[in-house]
């Protein structure tokens, strides 16, 4: 029942949220009309939910479990950019990227002091929704305990959730302003993904030439979109990742061809002596293993 109601609502709202944001206004009155916005919508939803009790637990729970958290939750980012945005220092790259580093870890800790509940919210589990998502049981020792944003109009963990919804969203916009301090390098190299995922770094320390053969297999064997992405652009995505110049694809090959002293295919072989060694090691007789696995 309330599905339907609620996306209308929601694209209305978000119609409205990027209108402000294509606006002129300035960051303070953005901000209030912005919380303004949400708060219109809260209470048309809450209005709808009096009007239409939930027929059943499950109803409730639904409710206060994804359709409360994804409105309320818009309240918390809203206003935890706007102050994110106004402590950013006027001047230096090092000092932004400083305060960028903090934010993150800021959040990581309000994940940790609520271990328990975001656990359960990350596992999308059941065993507790009617703990948690109706307002049956408000006093349990269980309950978590929230400091939040008015209006309170849901359970306490349908408060929180809505927390954890804005401070994941946060996150990731923050990861992405990191990344766009960093300026363009390799994709293995950057902190975060356009998009705020974490990455670590990796760097081809073999030969190039090496890595040339490597694609060239890749390719001519289709182990990549069934075989539909052509060699330049794969020559393109994994020399990015690695932060090396490939060259031309067909240089690269006929350089293979070339070879005199050694193997046309010297790495793939030597990859394959280090697969089959590997393999034997873990076969042979290890008095150690087969004790401890007897148990002796």
């Amino acid at each position: 029942m309330y599905n339907k109601f609620s996306e209308n609502l929601l694209g209305e709202l978000h119609a409205r949220l990027e209108s402000l944001s294509l606006g002129e206004l300035s960051p303070v009155p953005l901000l209030k009309a912005q919380v303004s916005a949400v708060a219109d919508a809260l209470k048309d939803l809450t209005d709808f939910v009096s009007a239409h009790p939930p027929l059943d637990t499950q109803e409730e729970i639904g409710y206060y479990k994804f359709t409360y958290p994804r409105f309320k939750s818009l309240i918390v980012y809203y206003t935890e950019y706007h102050y994110f945005l106004a402590g950013v220092p006027e001047s230096g790259l090092k000092a932004k990227k400083k305060y960028y580093l903090s934010r993150p870890s800021a959040i990581a800790a309000f994940f940790e002091q609520n271990t328990l509940h975001y656990n359960y919210f990350k596992l999308d589990g059941g065993m507790l929704d009617e703990l948690f998502y109706t307002r049956r049981d408000c006093r349990n020792v269980l309950q978590p305990v929230v400091l939040g944003y008015e209006p309170f109009l849901g359970t306490v963990m349908s408060e929180l959730v809505s927390s954890f919804l804005a401070k994941e969203r946060l996150r990731n916009e923050i990861l992405a302003l990191m990344h766009s301090l960093s300026g363009r390098g390799p994709l293995s190299s950057t902190v975060v993904d356009p998009l705020g995922s974490l990455q670590r770094e990796f760097k081809w320390t073999g030969e190039d030439i090496h890595l040339i053969e490597l694609v060239h297999g890749i390719h001519l064997t289709g182990q990549v979109n069934n075989g539909s992405i052509g060699i330049v652009e794969l020559f393109k995505v994994v020399g990015n990742f690695f932060g090396v110049n490939l060259r031309v694809p067909k240089r690269g090959f006929d350089d293979l061809k070339a070879r005199k002293t050694m193997s046309k295919t010297a790495f793939l072989d030597m990859m394959k002596l280090a697969v089959l060694k590997k393999m034997d090691e873990d076969d042979a007789y290890d008095p150690e293993k087969a004790r401890r696995r007897n148990g002796f």
